[in-house]
């Protein structure tokens, strides 16, 4: 495996080598990669003679509703255990209600995670922001340290890397990222039929939500907007989890540097999740509207009405975003119409940042 387990700290392997009753949590709003790293990790722990519980605030999306083990998760926070770990959770607001404080800072606590904007909010941190998936690096730490990956392991671990990388599409899917696949792939997963699961079965209703956001897009120089509210999804008779794929669609759209799809839950909170092309960097525009996650995958919740919400998203963004022109970057607020042609889909002039896959705060859509 190329370097990634290596920069795992000792400490945090000998914490979970000690536990014996140990509790994993992810993020709300949870994608593949929060799913298949927490069922993936749960099934190795067990493996090793662990008693383990799995929790998250959320269900399953439909993209991994096929998993093993999904009947065993709980939304309850840690109690009664030796240690704690919270995988693919970006910070402590992302485990949802299974996050208090007082609980979790008498407990030993592990985080394991990729994103960058991650400040480290557990005793022994394992951040690795070059990383695809935080089940890339759980696959690596498993080779290196010799746990056991058997085939529903495999498949649970190579789900989250394809549904965080796209199917290897974004730009930080490295020779590592495929080595773990290929790892996983010799361990019983099989590609063709995860990815016909993932990304091969979206119902009707998901594709009318779609259709939905589509119409009310709106194009701000290099800033591309959308919005959804709670009532689209009921009139539509489309699940929560669909929203991951009008981001998937939207973020197609050549033109756009940027794209922000905003998801109105009432009561006067909005969800965001924002997409950049490659070269493009959303982590400061993210931090100003309260967020985080990737420099190319972003999201924050925004307390405010939809329309505050759209303004200051845009303000944001020009703001804070610099784009690639002509070998450099060049603050958004300083360029005209003329500047901004197509989107180069490959620049060679700018280091590959972050994946296109979720990185969403506070269950953006």
């Amino acid at each position: 495996m190329t370097g990634l387990g290596a920069d795992c700290p000792p400490d945090l392997v000998a914490a979970i080598g000690d536990a014996r009753r140990i509790w994993i949590g992810t993020h709300v709003d949870p994608d593949g990669d929060a799913y298949g790293s927490l069922l993936g990790l749960g099934l190795i722990l067990r493996s090793l003679g662990k008693t383990v519980t799995l929790a998250c605030q959320d269900p399953a999306p439909r993209e991994v509703d096929f998993l093993p083990g999904l009947a065993d998760v709980v939304a309850q926070p840690p109690t009664d255990v030796d240690l704690a770990i919270a995988v693919d959770a970006a910070d402590c607001g992302r485990l949802g209600k299974l996050y208090r404080a007082e609980g979790w800072a008498l407990l030993p606590t592990v985080v394991i995670d990729h994103h960058g904007s991650n400040p480290g909010f557990g005793r022994w941190n394992w951040v690795a922001p070059q990383a695809a998936a935080t089940c890339q690096m759980l696959t690596a730490l498993a080779l290196r340290e010799g746990w056991p990956i058997d085939r529903d392991t495999a498949r649970c671990l190579l789900t989250g890397i394809l549904t965080d990388t796209i199917s290897f599409r974004t730009t930080n899917t490295t020779a590592g990222t495929l080595e773990a696949a290929a790892a996983l792939l010799a361990r019983g997963a099989d590609l063709s039929d995860l990815s016909a699961l993932i990304f091969g079965r979206l119902p009707l209703p998901g594709l009318r939500l779609i259709g939905r956001a589509i119409e009310r897009l709106t194009v701000e120089g290099p800033f591309a907007l959308t919005w959804l509210n709670e009532a689209d999804l009921s009139d539509l008779g489309a699940r929560p989890g669909d929203g991951k794929e009008v981001t998937r669609v939207i973020s197609m759209a050549e033109e756009p540097r940027v794209v922000a799809i905003l998801r109105d839950k009432g009561g006067g909170k909005v969800d965001l999740s924002l997409r950049a092309k490659p070269g493009v960097d959303l982590l400061a525009a993210a931090a100003a509207l309260g967020g985080g996650g990737h420099p190319q995958a972003a999201g924050a919740r925004l307390l405010c009405s939809l329309e505050e919400a759209k303004t200051r998203v845009l303000a944001a963004l020009t703001a804070h975003v610099r784009l690639p022109v002509d070998g450099s970057t060049v603050p958004a607020a300083d360029l005209g119409p003329a500047d901004l042609g197509p989107a180069d889909p490959k620049p060679t002039d700018l280091k590959p940042t972050a994946p296109t896959g979720d990185a969403t705060v506070e269950g953006s859509a």
